[in-house]
């Protein structure tokens, strides 16, 4: 009886562990970008999401979130090969790549795809070193399999040799070695940002275009161009090479199911970087291959393989939740996608392996042909960590050149005395770097309504317009400086004063005009004008946040610092193709605003917007005693 009790209570005793155990399962964090935190919420609000057992942290961007997991704030990131990249990167790290988001055309591909070289069977073509010369056809300017892999494996093998001559941007002395290695090509694509570098480019590097089906264009859409159309080149064209992708090979040839044969199949072989041919009938041999988007998590959550399969099994658990959830382009925010199969890996792994075994590393840390890289230079601890933030999730997408960050007292000085090549000026530094001979070479613009206007009652006459005192927020630069606009243009005081707390004349953003229907603007020129017409009719007069750099940098230098932060731009920006990857415009962390950059632009352009704003305008509304007209 005795043993029997003891019994019990031992059993009473291991079931309250197995309990307790079991209710203090982990919860595994899921940490995702700012912007796409309410998508992740909505995913686990999904009645189908039982026994998920993740919650969802916000990152700033996808950089932060890596770096939430390193510092244990965070367990696992869906990530492109692009932030394994930057993981690899991280000092003091211990990243793992656990599992792999695939397609379900390729769930048992070892990539995401396999970069090829197709030739004809009758070519004469039998070595890299013989396509010097040939007629080649590509995806498009600046894609991977087209363009990238291409020139870094053309570099690698010194079959292709890029010109450093200094005369030349990084871009162009890509596109000089292409024409001069290909007698003809298809590069379709914007060579640059600029219209008129991009015509001149084209003009000046014709043959690039000349197998084309539009010369003279260019451009998307081509027919032969992207990865079916390349081999379209080649086929129908007067190509005698293509750079493609498997997938795309199997489906013109109509080798998978369901698809229709636009060309034979028997014609065509893959040319392997040994010189040896096979039939594209069979395996093909990639030179360069682009690694599956996946989940990266750090060595504390998948130490072991219990701890690696529960951590697989849950997020495979999330992972069909978002597969079948209503809300796709929630899931798409995540990189689920209706095609997406999810696969374990059967080890963690570490992402240089992990980029390395696709050779995909060598494709990222492609150079850009770029002679050195170039510093920014920053004042303070927390600008010094968004500009190394900054130049981690540049260089991990292509942009260059590659940026170097350097912290001074004095940053205008330092880019005059050479210790840095820029500085981001805020509108009362413009004129301090001028007077040392800096000049700027884009400026942050701002969304087309955010502008600042003097919204009036209609009953005001000219004479009360002329004499009012002015309504606005004192703390914010912005409405203050369209003050002092319209109190120039009145012929008064450009001295700062306190605010009135009437609403005569009030100073807003064009942004919240809805509020004031009923009201006018009043313009530059002591016109009113109706409350839709803000685009003729505002006030805003203060300067953007620039970027300067030395009157006296080459040409080359000026154009390559332009094309370096309008890239940014186009990628980070609020207007931008990835502004999840890093914040380039916003809160930087813990509270810190406007870093660097103004949090409320959206893009760096080349030339001031608004024709009110400019430096001698600026310049001419520091305090000074009351002058008239």
């Amino acid at each position: 009886m005795a043993y029997s009790k003891v019994w019990m209570i031992t059993a009473a005793v291991m079931l309250g562990i197995v309990a307790s155990a079991q209710s203090e399962e982990t919860i595994y964090r899921m940490c995702v970008p700012q912007k796409y935190y309410q998508d992740c919420l909505t995913l686990l609000k999904d009645p189908s999401e039982a026994g998920i057992r993740m919650e969802c942290v916000a990152g700033r961007d996808r950089i932060d979130c890596l770096d939430m997991i390193n510092h244990r704030n965070a367990d696992v990131l869906a990530s492109d090969p692009e932030d394994m990249y930057v993981a690899y990167h991280t000092k003091n790290s211990d990243y793992k790549v656990i599992s792999e988001m695939r397609t379900k055309d390729d769930k048992d591909a070892p990539f995401r795809y396999e970069g090829v070289i197709l030739v004809k069977k009758n070519s004469n073509i039998k070595s890299l070193s013989d396509l010097r010369g040939a007629k080649s056809c590509h995806t498009g300017f600046g894609r991977n399999v087209g363009y990238k892999i291409p020139i870094t494996k053309l570099k690698n093998t010194h079959i292709l040799k890029v010109s450093m001559d200094p005369e030349l941007t990084a871009t162009e002395r890509e596109l000089k070695a292409l024409s001069e290695f290909f007698s003809q090509s298809c590069l379709v694509g914007t060579y640059s940002p600029y219209p008129e570098t991009d015509r001149l480019l084209k003009k000046k590097y014709p043959n690039l275009c000349a197998l084309c089906e539009k010369p003279e264009q260019c451009n998307y859409p081509d027919n032969f161009s992207g990865y079916d159309g390349a081999i379209r080149c080649l086929d129908k064209g007067k190509g005698e090479v293509a750079f493609t992708k498997v997938q795309f090979i199997k489906k013109y040839f109509g080798l998978i199911s369901g698809a229709k044969a636009e060309g034979n199949a028997a014609d065509f072989e893959y040319l392997c970087e040994d010189g040896s041919r096979r039939p594209v009938t069979g395996p093909a041999c990639s030179w360069a291959q682009r690694p599956w988007t996946g989940y990266i998590s750090n060595t504390d959550s998948v130490k072991g393989d219990e701890k690696l399969h529960n951590l697989q099994n849950r997020l495979q658990k999330f992972f069909e939740n978002g597969l079948h959830a209503q809300n796709k382009v929630a899931a798409s925010h995540l990189l689920i996608n209706e095609n997406a199969v999810y696969h374990s890996k059967p080890q963690a792994v570490d992402p240089k392996e992990y980029l390395e075994k696709a050779g995909y590393k060598d494709v990222i840390e492609r150079d850009g042909s770029a002679l050195r890289k170039m510093k920014m230079c920053v004042q303070t601890d927390v600008e010094m960590q968004k500009c190394n933030t900054m130049r981690r999730a540049a260089y991990s997408r292509d942009i260059r050149p590659e940026m170097e960050c350097v912290q001074e007292r004095d940053c205008i000085l330092a880019v005059k005395n050479n210790k840095a090549d820029m500085v981001a000026v805020r509108a009362n530094n413009y004129k301090d770097a001028r007077d040392v001979k800096l000049k700027p070479i884009v400026y942050e613009a701002y969304d087309e309504n955010d502008v600042y206007v003097a919204v009036v009652e209609p009953v005001l006459t000219k004479d009360n317009l002329r004499s009012l005192p002015i309504s606005f927020d004192a703390q914010n630069e912005r409405a203050h400086k369209a003050a002092d606009y319209l109190n120039k243009l009145r012929g008064m005081s450009t001295c700062r004063s306190t605010p009135t707390s009437e609403k005569n004349i009030v100073i807003v953003s064009a942004k919240d005009l809805e509020k004031y229907k009923n009201k006018q603007l009043l313009c530059p020129s002591m016109d009113k004008k109706p409350v839709s017409e803000w685009k003729e009719c505002n006030c805003e007069a203060n300067l953007p946040v620039a970027v300067f750099i030395r009157d006296s940098m080459t040409r080359v230098e000026q154009e390559t610092l332009k094309h370096l932060f309008v890239s940014l731009s186009d990628k980070f920006g609020k207007k931008g193709k990835i502004t999840d990857v890093f914040t380039l415009f916003g809160a930087f962390k813990n509270g810190q605003t406007d870093v660097l950059f103004d949090d409320d632009a959206v893009e760096f352009v080349t030339e001031l917007k608004n024709e009110n704003t400019s430096e001698r305008i600026y310049q001419s509304l520091n305090c000074e005693p009351n002058t008239t007209h």
